[in-house]
């Protein structure tokens, strides 16, 4: 953790006594992304989380729940304090293949930019968690790699997903991506499906 400043994860465990838990997560650990992301676990969430230094992002949760996200949470970041958490990876994966479709909807659909945003790039990280793993996939740079290694150039347009660009460009450099990227997920999907229906026999 050579790039966290560990100022700043002292200040973090002061400020939250009563977490039980507190990772630091994704790019900052091996110096590729330039937020420290942290994720505080507590029984108490805080109405307004209180701002820790420059480019931190700093994210309250009373408990981990069944996503990706917090798969490279717990699976991928390192525990600065409290108790380890676990998290069953492939029921996970399990629930975000069940989601596809739902995904491809609202990037095709929705008047959110963040929506739309979003959308895809949970599909990337998906599909990038599938073929090279939770470790190979843990941040945007991985994810990216991963990728490309699958003929799959990303968007750097889809990086920023809370200040993204609007709609229009989302969609004109996305649809080519999420085609493909659906497709690739589609075959997972019914191969997993098949996989499930032969065990029961």
């Amino acid at each position: 953790m050579d790039c966290v400043p560990s100022s700043v994860i002292d200040e973090v465990i002061n400020r939250f006594r009563g977490a039980y838990a507190i990772y630091v997560y994704g790019g900052s650990l091996d110096c590729s992304g330039g937020d420290v992301d942290i994720a505080v676990f507590m029984e108490e969430v805080p109405r307004e989380v209180p701002r820790v230094g420059e480019n931190v992002d700093l994210q309250v949760f009373r408990e981990p729940r069944n996503t990706l996200f917090f798969v490279y949470v717990i699976k991928t970041g390192r525990l600065v304090y409290g108790r380890p958490l676990d998290i069953d990876v492939d029921s996970v994966i399990r629930r975000e293949l069940e989601l596809i479709d739902e995904r491809e909807f609202l990037f095709l659909n929705s008047d959110d930019e963040v929506v739309v945003c979003k959308s895809l790039k949970e599909l990337l990280f998906l599909l990038a968690a599938i073929r090279c793993g939770i470790h190979g996939s843990s941040n945007w740079y991985r994810m990216v790699k991963c990728l490309s290694g699958l003929g799959i150039n990303v968007p750097i347009e889809f990086k920023h997903c809370l200040n993204p660009p609007d709609v229009d460009r989302l969609r004109n450099v996305g649809e080519p991506v999420l085609r493909r990227v659906m497709q690739e997920l589609r075959a997972i999907s019914r191969y997993r499906v098949g996989e499930a229906r032969g065990n029961s026999f």
